[in-house]
């Protein structure tokens, strides 16, 4: 399983059109995809898959990743119905949820941030796993960073996306320091939102991102097919399979499904335990009630647990 996360802090970027169609286009090729939206605006889930959030009853990956539900990742799975898939493949999402927005300042008390999703996500069973990151070098960010085999950078071919670019590598040097992993390489810096044809600043300013070294992918130019899957609640990559968009994800994909065929994933990073005293109580009253009797039953009831799913 290849874990790939799309990451730029600079907003209007094309991050998430990019997460969609690159993982829509693993699963044209055969390839089974999950796709999790760890965006708290949603655009991914709502907007360009047309996929409602879960109630707020229901399991959500805001609760999975405060363990406020902990049950399988496959029961926070929603198939994506309008997707075009090759034969053995699969586009499955797992959509934001209420409580996203909340989720900053309540992981940031964790002994351990950071290792939150790898938790969640440790034994998903997919060829490729895509994650739409939030438009910040925040904590949820950090979570991507922490589980990923690799990044994919969307880029405007302008001057505040190469500060972006020395912002982001900063990053990936504090989470590889802090989490204590190996580092994390660029599988390619993906240009896009631009008019054709390019300008003259464009172009310069393109040519200085290829002084960056990383892999330059194919280009994802504007144009208004994108807001038409959009609103079908399609990837490009089903609704216009002939554009230039979605024939720019298919090599991206291919680039992916290239790369993990030829560098196998390597052994998963061993993910801290974490000590939650609601936890600790919940087990203890557990145990004392199947075996005390008189007036010591029930007696942990009175301390606050925490529900288990």
């Amino acid at each position: 399983m290849q874990i790939t996360s799309v990451v730029n802090q600079k907003g209007g970027v094309g991050k998430t059109a990019l997460s969609v169609g690159a993982a829509a286009a693993l699963a044209e090729r055969g390839c089974r995809v999950l796709l999790i939206d760890l965006d708290p605006q949603g655009h991914a889930t709502t907007e360009m898959l047309g996929l409602p959030e879960p109630p707020p009853q229901e399991p959500s990956l805001a609760k999975a990743l405060t363990k406020l539900w902990k049950g399988p990742v496959e029961d926070l799975v929603v198939p994506h119905p309008r997707s075009k898939i090759g034969p053995g493949g699969a586009f499955d999402v797992i959509p934001t949820s209420p409580g996203m927005f909340d989720l900053i300042r309540r992981l940031d008390t964790f002994r351990v941030p950071g290792w939150q999703l790898a938790r969640v996500i440790q034994f998903a069973n997919y060829d490729h796993i895509v994650i739409d990151t939030p438009p910040a070098l925040d904590v949820l960010t950090n979570n991507a960073l922490a589980a990923t085999h690799g990044i994919l950078v969307p880029v405007q071919p302008d001057r505040t996306s190469i500060r972006a670019l020395r912002l982001l590598n900063d990053q990936l040097v504090y989470v590889q320091e802090t989490v204590n992993r190996p580092p994390i390489p660029y599988y390619g810096v993906v240009p896009g939102l631009y008019r054709r044809p390019m300008s003259t600043y464009a172009t310069a300013a393109l040519n200085e991102l290829q002084g960056f070294g990383y892999p330059l992918l194919p280009h994802v130019p504007l144009g208004v097919v994108m807001n038409e899957a959009a609103a079908h609640g399609m990837p490009v990559t089903t609704f216009a399979p002939e554009t230039t968009q979605a024939v720019a994800f298919r090599q991206i994909a291919e680039i992916l499904d290239t790369y993990r065929l030829e560098h196998p994933a390597p052994a998963p990073l061993p993910i801290p335990d974490e000590f939650v005293f609601e936890d600790f109580i919940s087990d203890v009253a557990r145990t004392r009630a199947a075996n005390d009797a008189g007036a010591r039953k029930n007696l942990y009831d009175l301390l606050p647990k925490r529900p288990r799913a």
